[in-house]
């Protein structure tokens, strides 16, 4: 079968169409006939050298973090699945013709969505409802800043906030001609941070009160000013770097107001700790919510040109997700 290797080429990490071997069913899991798999930051994380993907040098890994497709054949021992299920889960290798999953990692796909969207949303849905519902323990009525909101794994922070039950939700871009498609999502105040301090407009919106959930996809330059956008007892989530790692933090200001200040990533967490996260997120009712929790997909492309679909999501011009059709 066909799969996207990440094939090491003149010391340059490259994604490459190839053949490769039909994985084997194990127990406890189920095989899916990708149909999409999204492009995400650690893809290019990859290619860059930061992240090491999983393969060697004889044995190159599958590119991909995520697929959504069908169930075509399930382990004698998972039950609860089905051949012909529409599914959707977070899985290393994603970029392949068929990938087996633990059944423990699969959640099912909306009807209502089509593959591309599965795909799209399947890495935000977990990383943010983790981040809001987990790490930030998010109560009905509490008001929560989005950062980065026009990127894809923001754009279902702030849809799923709402679904949640989050009072006010604002967001942080650099370009306000975004403002129309975030707030069809919810969003109920969109800060261009290119013209204004997001920390005093937080400040202005709340009567100086602060934000009690910051869900943080910028991380070091946004530290000082997130501690002064929060609430007492607030808590502040980094969830990407997107701006850098390293910023400047008050710790008289975080004892002051008793904020947390949380890292999350799922490159440090068990298989274990990945699936009660899939696990948790089954806990919504994502068919009910289906229409508010609709991925926005900023362009497909054929799987043949992951290069091109990387390199459109290296230039941060796209609001939403970008994913790759499979079949």
């Amino acid at each position: 079968m066909q799969a996207v290797l990440l094939e090491t080429i003149g010391g340059d990490i490259t994604p490459m169409l190839s053949e490769i071997v039909r994985p084997e069913l194990w127990p406890g899991c189920v095989r899916v006939a990708v149909h999409a798999s999204s492009i995400n930051r650690a893809d290019l994380l990859v290619r860059a050298g930061v992240h090491t993907p999983a393969g060697s040098a004889d044995a190159p890994s599958v590119a991909g973090l995520d697929a959504c497709g069908e169930v075509v054949e399930v382990a004698p021992d998972v039950s609860g699945i089905n051949i012909g299920d529409r599914v959707m889960a977070m899985v290393l290798g994603g970029l392949a013709e068929e990938v087996v999953v633990p059944a423990a990692a699969v959640v099912p796909a909306p009807s209502v969505w089509s593959f591309a969207e599965g795909a799209a949303a399947i890495t935000a849905l977990m990383t943010e409802h983790n981040a809001l519902v987990t790490a930030a323990r998010l109560q009905p009525g509490e008001t929560v800043l989005v950062h980065a909101a026009a990127s894809g794994v923001a754009t279902q922070a702030i849809a799923l906030a709402k679904v949640l039950g989050a009072g006010r939700v604002f967001g942080t871009t650099r370009s306000h001609s975004d403002s129309p498609i975030l707030r069809g999502l919810g969003l109920d105040e969109l800060i261009d941070v290119s013209h204004t301090n997001f920390a005093d407009r937080v400040l202005e919106l709340t009567n100086g009160l602060g934000v009690d959930v910051i869900i943080d996809h910028v991380g070091g330059p946004y530290l000082e000013d997130n501690l002064r956008s929060a609430a007492i007892k607030a808590r502040i989530i980094g969830v990407g770097r997107l701006g850098g790692a390293i910023g400047t933090l008050d710790m008289e200001e975080l004892a002051r107001k008793r904020v947390e200040l949380i890292g999350v990533t799922f490159r440090t967490r068990s298989d274990e700790e990945k699936f009660a996260i899939a696990q948790a997120l089954r806990q919504v009712d994502l068919e009910a919510h289906a229409e508010a929790l609709r991925p926005l997909i900023h362009r497909t492309y054929p799987w043949g040109k992951v290069l091109e679909a990387q390199e459109e999501l290296a230039a941060n011009t796209h609001v939403g997700k970008i994913v790759l059709e499979i079949r």
